[in-house]
């Protein structure tokens, strides 16, 4: 290490080396702080534009109804927002009430479109199941069928099964809706009452019929 004996040459080794230097340490000191203050007001926007998001979709809920001017005012939401999780959530809301309604065209609509767009694997399964409600409860039976035997998770096996079942006992093929109704009760844990009924209704089905 270069030791100086006077004031002078230590004053004259900063010149020489804030020469060389200088700009570079400024440089990076600016664009150090550009970028702390740049971060510092992207996370400030992301923070406001959530804040409203999730203000705008409070105010959806505390007016949520079934008559028309919600639901058209819940369905300008949810094409404002894209496929975040507000804009997934107030169509499955669009849904519910849309078949409090008697609007079982709408509330397919916006099942399909959760059940298209929705990355949470949960969510989707629950417009699964909705979605296949309905096609049965208007007799489209082929495309509750379809739409039952998607991929879901296993915590919705007996669900499906149990709805799969009630789709091929509507559509006269028993053995089938047995099958699916056993693979409902076996995975239905405590709640099988119901389960145990309707298995009960077919025990006169084997599969030899």
């Amino acid at each position: 290490m270069e030791i100086y004996n006077s004031e002078e040459q230590q004053v004259e080794a900063i010149k020489r080396f804030w020469n060389e230097y200088g700009k570079a340490i400024v440089g990076g000191v600016v664009i150090g702080l550009a970028t702390l203050y740049g971060w510092r007001y992207y996370q400030a926007e992301q923070r406001a534009s959530a804040e409203a998001l999730s203000s705008s979709y409070s105010q959806l809920l505390q007016q949520q109804s079934s008559d028309d001017a919600w639901l058209t005012q819940a369905q300008s939401f949810i094409s404002a927002q894209g496929t975040n999780n507000y804009a997934i959530f107030a169509a499955l809301l669009t849904a519910k009430e849309a078949v409090a309604k008697g609007d079982l065209a709408l509330a397919s609509q916006q099942l399909s479109w959760v059940v298209q767009n929705s990355k949470d694997s949960s969510v989707k399964a629950i417009a699964q199941l909705r979605l296949a409600r309905i096609q049965r409860e208007t007799g489209d039976l082929t495309a509750a069928l379809a739409t039952v035997n998607q991929a879901m998770p296993a915590s919705f096996a007996a669900a499906q099964a149990e709805l799969k079942g009630d789709i091929l006992q509507q559509s006269g093929d028993l053995v089938a809706a047995k099958a699916a109704y056993q693979l409902a009760f076996d995975n239905a844990g405590q709640n099988t009452q119901l389960l145990q009924i309707k298995l009960d209704e077919l025990a006169h089905i084997s599969a030899a019929n």
